[in-house]
C-alpha cells in the first residue's frame, strides 16, 4: 500500500478545533449492537471504582492502630458515644478523662446542659476506655449516669443515649471481630487489616480487568461493524464520488478515522467512566474523614485541570504536525525505495539523502517540541502538589496539635486526597480523544449519508441480452469541478457483433465515453440504449453482467489466478478457467508459477 495513502497529511485528517454533538451521539449509538457487554462493563467498573476506595479507606484502621494510643476499639467505642450522645471527642489517651471538641444542637449531650471544651470522667472505678464501651453498648431507651462539665465543676449527669444508627451498628459489628486492644494484640490486628486490604485490592483489578475487557471488546466488534457498514457504502457510491481522485482520502477515513473512534470509545467507556468515579468516591470518602479540608482542595482541582488542559491542547497540536511530518518521512521514503532503480541510474543517491534528512529535521523538531512538553508536566505537577501539600500539612498540623484532628485521621486524609490527583490526571486527555473521535466521525458518516448509487427509476426493469443495436444519442457529460465537458453532443450507433475502437488524444474523452456503457457515469443529457431500451431504466445488476471490460491499467488482485479469472463470478468450473487462460495465452506461464493456478500473486501481482 501507498504510505501516501496512510499519512497523516492536513488535508486527510479531521479538523479537531469544535465538538459535535450530534456526531457524539451518533458515535455512542455505533455500540448499540454491543450494548449488552458495555452495560456489564460499565457496572464491573463502578464496582471496581468502589472497592479501590474501600482499599484506600483501609488505611484508615492501619494508621489508627500505629498511631492513636485508644487503638481501633477506643475508637469504634468514641465514634459510637459521640453518635448517640451528639458530640465530638477528642481521642481517648490513657488520661481518666475525654475532652468534648463541639457539641451538635438538639442532641443529648446539648439537652443535657454539655458544651464544648467540658470533660466527662467515669462516675465509678473503671478507667475511662472502659467506661466508653459500656456507655458505647447501653441498650436503647437506657439510661446511663457521667460525670461531665467544666474543669473544676463536674456535675452528675443521668442521660439517655439516642438508638445507634446503622452505620454505627456496622462499627460495634465490626468490633466482635478485633482482638482486644493492648500492645500484644496491635501486630495481629495489622495483618488481619492488611490481608483484607489486599484481598480487596486483588478483587477490585480483577473487576477492573474483566470491565475493560468487556469494554475493549464491544467496542472493537463495533468498529468492526462500522468498517463493513463504511466498505459497503464505498463499494456502491457512484463512480462520480472518485472523480476528485481521493482514493487516499477514503482508505485514510478507515485506517486513521476508524482508529480515532475506537480511541475514543474506548476513553468514553472507560477511563472517562471508571476515573470520575473513582474520584467522586475519593471525594467522598475524603469527605468522611473532614469535609471543610476536602472542599478546600476540591476548590483548587479546577487550576490544575486548567494547567493540563493547556499542557495538553499544545501536546495536541505538536503531536498533529509530527504525524504530518511523519506521514511525508514515509511517502519519501517510500516514494524512492519504489523507483530505486531510477534513483540508482541517474546517481542521485546523494539527492534523495538529502530530501530525507530534511524531513527527517521537520519531524525532530516536533518530537522535540513533545519532550520539551512531557519533561515540563510532571515536574510541574509535582512541584504544585508539594506546594498545595506543605500548605494543607501545616493547617492540618495545627488542628492535630490542637486535637480537632486525630493523628489517624491526618494521615487517612491525606492518602486519600493524594489519590485524588491520579484520576484527575489521568482524565486530562479525554476531552481531546472524544474531540478527534467525533471529528473523524463527521467524515465517516458523511460517506454513509451519501445517497448510494441507483438506478434513478423506480420502474427499473432487469434488461435482456442483447439484439440489435447499442445507441448513443447526442449524451453529454461534465465531470463536477470541471471547467468544460468531456463529452459534447456525442451520437453513435453501434451494430451487434461490431467492433468499435474509440480513437483521440489523451482527454478527449474515449474513457468517459466507454464508462458510459455500464453506467458508471450517467450523462448530464442525451441517453444510451440498447435495443431501444434507455439504460437508465434497466437494473444496474442486470446491465453489467452484460459487460467485460478490460482496462487501459493492468489491474491483479492479491488471490490466485483462479480468484483473479473468475472474478465477479461464482461456482465456475476449473475446466472453464483454464480454457479462457488458454485464449488469453496465460495458461502456460500460470502452469509455471509455484503453485500453478493455486499461487499467491501478491499485491498488484507483484509475483508475475
Amino acid at each position: 500500500m501507498n504510505p501516501s495513502i496512510i499519512s497523516a497529511d492536513k488535508k486527510n485528517r479531521a479538523p479537531d478545533q469544535a465538538f459535535r454533538a450530534r456526531e457524539f451521539g451518533r458515535v455512542v449509538a455505533l455500540t448499540r449492537n454491543h450494548r449488552r457487554g458495555l452495560i456489564f462493563g460499565l457496572i464491573i467498573t463502578v464496582g471496581f471504582a468502589g472497592l479501590h476506595t474501600i482499599s484506600i479507606a483501609g488505611t484508615f484502621p492501619i494508621f489508627q492502630v500505629l498511631l492513636e494510643k485508644e487503638g481501633l476499639h477506643g475508637w469504634i467505642d468514641r465514634a459510637v458515644v459521640e453518635n448517640r450522645l451528639g458530640l465530638t471527642i477528642a481521642p481517648l489517651s490513657d488520661d481518666d478523662v475525654a475532652r468534648i471538641i463541639k457539641v451538635e444542637e438538639g442532641g443529648v449531650a446539648a439537652e443535657a446542659g454539655i458544651g464544648a471544651g467540658d470533660e466527662i470522667h467515669s462516675p465509678t472505678e473503671l478507667a475511662i476506655r472502659p467506661f466508653f464501651d459500656s456507655l458505647a453498648n447501653t441498650e436503647d431507651g437506657g439510661e446511663i449516669l457521667i460525670v461531665a462539665g467544666p474543669p473544676g465543676t463536674l456535675r452528675e449527669i443521668p442521660l439517655h443515649p439516642n438508638a445507634p444508627e446503622v452505620q454505627t451498628k456496622l462499627l460495634q459489628w465490626v468490633a466482635t471481630y478485633l482482638p482486644p486492644d493492648g500492645p500484644d494484640s496491635k501486630l495481629k490486628t495489622l495483618g488481619g487489616i492488611l490481608i483484607a486490604v489486599v484481598c480487596i485490592v486483588i478483587f477490585a483489578n480483577i473487576l477492573r480487568f474483566a470491565g475493560e475487557l468487556l469494554v475493549a471488546t464491544a467496542v472493537l466488534r463495533s468498529m468492526m461493524d462500522l468498517r463493513d457498514r463504511l466498505y459497503e457504502r464505498i463499494l456502491h457510491l457512484p463512480m462520480s464520488y472518485f472523480s476528485g481522485g481521493e482514493t487516499s482520502d477514503l482508505v485514510t477515513r478507515f485506517v486513521q478515522d476508524v482508529q480515532e473512534i475506537q480511541r475514543g470509545l474506548v476513553t468514553l467507556f472507560g477511563k472517562a467512566i471508571r476515573e470520575p468515579m473513582r474520584a467522586m468516591f475519593l471525594i467522598a470518602l475524603a469527605l468522611a474523614f473532614d469535609w471543610r479540608v476536602t472542599m478546600t482542595i476540591v476548590v483548587v482541582v479546577p487550576f490544575t485541570v486548567v494547567i493540563f488542559l493547556a499542557v495538553g491542547r499544545k501536546a495536541k497540536k505538536a503531536n498533529r504536525r509530527l504525524l504530518v511530518a511523519y506521514g511525508n518521512m514515509i511517502g519519501a521514503l517510500t516514494t524512492s525505495l519504489q523507483n530505486l532503480r531510477v534513483v540508482k541510474a541517474y546517481t542521485a543517491e546523494s539527492h534523495e539523502q538529502k530530501c530525507l534528512d530534511t524531513v527527517d529535521k521537520r519531524m525532530l523538531a516536533q518530537q522535540i517540541k513533545l519532550a520539551r512538553l512531557d519533561a515540563f508536566l510532571s515536574p510541574m505537577m509535582e512541584t504544585l502538589a508539594v506546594l498545595a501539600g506543605s500548605l494543607l500539612t501545616v493547617w492540618l498540623a495545627s488542628r492535630v496539635l490542637d486535637q480537632t484532628l486525630s493523628l489517624s485521621k491526618f494521615a487517612g486524609l491525606g492518602v486519600a486526597l493524594s489519590m485524588l490527583f491520579d484520576p484527575l490526571r489521568k482524565l486530562t486527555d479525554v476531552y481531546v480523544r472524544i474531540q478527534r473521535s467525533t471529528a473523524g466521525a463527521e467524515r465517516i458518516f458523511s460517506i454513509l449519508d451519501h445517497p448510494p448509487e441507483t438506478s434513478d427509476c423506480t420502474d427499473a426493469k432487469n434488461i435482456e441480452l442483447l439484439q440489435r443495436t447499442i445507441d448513443i444519442d447526442d449524451v453529454s457529460f461534465t465531470y463536477p469541478g470541471a471547467s468544460k465537458p468531456a463529452l459534447d453532443g456525442v451520437s453513435l450507433t453501434i451494430e451487434k457483433g461490431e467492433t468499435i475502437a474509440i480513437v483521440g488524444p489523451n482527454g478527449c474523452g474515449k474513457t468517459t465515453l466507454v464508462s458510459m456503457l455500464p453506467r458508471l457515469f450517467d450523462p448530464d443529457s442525451g441517453e444510451i440504449r440498447f435495443d431501444d431500451r434507455c439504460t437508465k431504466k434497466a437494473t444496474l445488476l442486470s446491465l453489467r453482467r452484460q459487460i467485460g471490460l478490460v482496462s487501459q491499467d493492468a489491474v491483479v488482485f492479491a488471490g490466485t489466478p483462479i480468484e483473479n479469472i473468475t472474478y465477479g463470478t461464482h461456482g465456475v468450473d476449473r475446466s472453464r478457467v483454464e480454457e479462457a487462460a488458454a485464449k488469453a495465452y496465460a495458461d502456460e506461464f500460470i502452469r509455471e508459477l509455484p503453485g500453478g493456478y493455486e499461487a499467491a500473486l501478491g499485491e498488484r501481482g507483484t509475483t508475475l
